[in-house]
């Protein structure tokens, strides 16, 4: 007798995951006989312009995270000491009953300052990032943790600068003949962006690539300047200064259009080439080169990443780069601009919310809960939410973040996917959807579109999305809440292209019509050397395999650290060897890699990695401090210095 096979159906959807992207999926599911229903597959689907008919690897993959022997599958509830990981299932009525009920003490015995929402959701979709959690912690006026983490001071400088202007589209780089690609890459982080600056080098254009690393797309650049962290201010400084001393400012274009030139430039007169050279690290022949081009090439787009507020001049750097557009009057025209993060407006899940009195809520920054909730802290939290989040692994100064977690005074509840790091510390772990099991909508930061979030499979488990988790916390403090339909958030899910005015200067500017060189409190943009402690600045960017730690619980990077031949023959260190990274922070043994891809005195470890891929238990972040940027408080990841020594 011949056996049947089971049936396949292709579903599309999107990816929601934390990328500028937001690629449009053909998921292929199996059907078994009793209609359960199984991903086999996940490729691109047809239609979408950008993401052109491929996605990344790391979505391919993303089954693996659906299916992982890791997932939660049902809430659980702490049976050993924080750390453990040892746990009991328990059903969803006894998990929202305990957590409702700590909370509730929580806010009867200290206020509800004692309850904090470290909710992040990066990787979720629009109406899952402002689901009915976030709406519960309003309501009953829980403390926020601000997400200081990421993007955060790239984000008030563009403010600063910017106002509410819009991001040029990222679509529009094919027609530049100057890319500047600064702080970003795009390769690991962006990968349909790439292939857009290729249409613009097949045209003619030229590429710069300003990164401490010589990342893919600078390997693929007619320019790479491999400037020393945290001395970006200075580059766009001298940058400027040069366009002061050569003619090739647009003094029409910053008359009518800027605000503080007069003391931007005054302030960069001080970097000459010779001096900001030294600072940064960088020939100056390449400085004066990469002056030269993008003073006199039109148009010219500038593609502006994070990895330059990582640092105690973030805010600094951010505003600095800014403002050279302005100072050279490249807007206006296609091909020219600034790419920051794309926004329409399209989808206010807001809107969904049900109507309560809203609070006055503290805020407590999100990458230094090792400080405001450490053992002994005079803070009030005895209630911590974890939502989207892996601080255990993702927060700076990693012992203080453990020893926080530790507390058994904290009561700590972590919705999730899988068992991460951090919910080994969990009182209770909820389990959490993934994409493939909801309906919401996706829009990116890196493309102007709306598309649908399809669920493609049933539940997972007793999974349960955000929505559904703060309406049954809703439900259980007294609120008579309804989860409305997701139209009342957006009307039309698409999948569609938004046609959003974002020729800068043209259509989309900062209020009244003109950029802010000077920061009305932080004033110019200023170099402030930070003190080195140890002779290696250690970074830890993103890699293909990992979206911030997702998927570490399947495919991990090397915990090990890449240092460049030259650093490693001072030290007498070969490739493969086992070494020691210390700081006054902690000290990690890992593989040593060696080659040229990044620049002397500088040290590279992959963000994410999770602590059971580390011998000793401890990851990079047990060596970068807790500090913030003089802007808004932005973590400083790379403002880690470091030694390398044999292990």
């Amino acid at each position: 007798m011949t056996e049947l096979l089971p049936a396949r159906e292709v579903v599309h959807t999107t990816c929601t995951l934390d990328c500028p992207d937001a690629c449009s999926l053909a998921v292929t599911v199996e059907v078994g006989d009793r209609g359960e229903r199984r991903i086999v597959d996940i490729d691109a689907a047809p239609g979408n312009p950008l993401t052109d008919g491929w996605i990344c690897a790391k979505v391919k993959r993303h089954a693996r995270r659906v299916y992982a022997p890791e997932r939660v599958t049902t809430p659980l509830v702490r049976t050993g000491p924080k750390g453990s990981g040892e746990f009991r299932p328990a059903t969803w009525d006894e998990a929202i009953a305990l957590v409702a009920g700590r909370m509730r003490d929580t806010i009867d015995t200290v206020g509800p300052d004692g309850v904090v929402a470290f909710t992040y959701n990066s990787s979720a979709g629009v109406v899952e990032r402002a689901s009915l959690t976030e709406a519960f912690f309003a309501a009953v006026g829980a403390t926020v943790a601000e997400h200081t983490i990421c993007a955060h001071t790239m984000g008030a400088a563009w403010e600063s600068v910017y106002g509410d202007m819009a991001s040029a589209d990222p679509g529009d780089v094919v027609h530049a003949r100057l890319v500047v690609i600064w702080g970003a890459n795009p390769t690991v982080s962006n990968t349909h962006f790439p292939p857009l600056v290729q249409r613009a080098v097949d045209a003619g254009a030229r590429v710069v690539v300003i990164d401490p690393r010589r990342t893919a797309m600078a390997k693929r650049a007619d320019l790479h300047l491999a400037v020393r962290p945290g001395t970006d201010t200075v580059l766009a400084h001298a940058i400027a200064n040069l366009w002061r001393e050569r003619g090739l400012l647009d003094h029409a274009f910053v008359a009518a259009r800027a605000d503080g030139a007069d003391e931007f430039l005054a302030e960069a007169s001080s970097w000459t080439l010779d001096r900001a050279a030294e600072v940064t690290g960088l020939d100056a022949a390449d400085i004066a080169t990469l002056a030269e081009w993008w003073g006199t090439t039109r148009p010219s787009m500038l593609r502006i990443g994070w990895g330059q507020e990582r640092n105690a001049n973030g805010g600094a750097s951010c505003r600095a780069i800014l403002a050279l557009p302005v100072l050279g009057g490249h807007f206006g025209v296609p091909g020219s601009g600034v790419i920051g993060s794309t926004g329409s407006g399209e989808v206010r899940a807001k809107r969904r919310w049900p109507r309560f009195e809203r609070r006055e809520r503290r805020s407590v920054p999100l990458h230094q809960v090792g400080e405001w909730m450490a053992p002994g802290s005079a803070e009030p939290v005895r209630v911590l939410f974890v939502q989207g989040a892996n601080p255990v692994v993702m927060c700076p100064d990693q012992q203080a973040v453990v020893r926080a977690f530790s507390r058994d005074d904290v009561f700590t509840v972590v919705h999730e996917q899988v068992l991460t790091d951090t919910t080994r510390y969990a009182d209770v772990v909820l389990p959490a959807t993934t994409a493939f099991e909801i309906s919401d909508v996706a829009t990116g930061y890196g493309t102007y579109s709306v598309q649908p979030v399809r669920p493609v499979i049933d539940r997972v488990g007793e999974s349960r999305s955000n929505d559904e988790v703060g309406l049954a916390l809703a439900r259980a403090f007294g609120f008579d809440w309804e989860a409305a339909p997701l139209e009342v958030a957006v009307t039309d899910a698409g999948p569609r292209l938004v046609d959003v005015p974002c020729r800068q200067f043209v259509d989309t500017e900062p209020a009244g019509g003109r950029a802010t060189l000077v920061d009305p409190v932080q004033g110019v943009p200023r170099h402030v050397p930070v003190k080195a402690t140890h002779p290696l600045i250690l970074i830890s960017p993103a890699s293909s395999k990992l979206v911030n730690s997702m998927f570490g619980e399947f495919q991990s990077p090397s915990p090990a650290v890449l240092l460049h031949p030259d650093d490693a023959a001072t030290r007498g260190l070969v490739a493969g060897q086992q070494v020691r990274v210390r700081n006054d922070l902690a000290s990690i043994v890992v593989p040593l890699e060696v080659h040229d891809d990044t620049r002397p005195g500088v040290a590279v470890m992959s963000k994410g990695v999770w602590l059971r891929h580390h011998a000793d238990g401890l990851g990079v972040n047990a060596l970068t401090p807790a500090t913030g940027d003089a802007l808004v408080n932005g973590a400083c990841f790379n403002d880690t210095f470091v030694d390398v020594t044999p292990a």
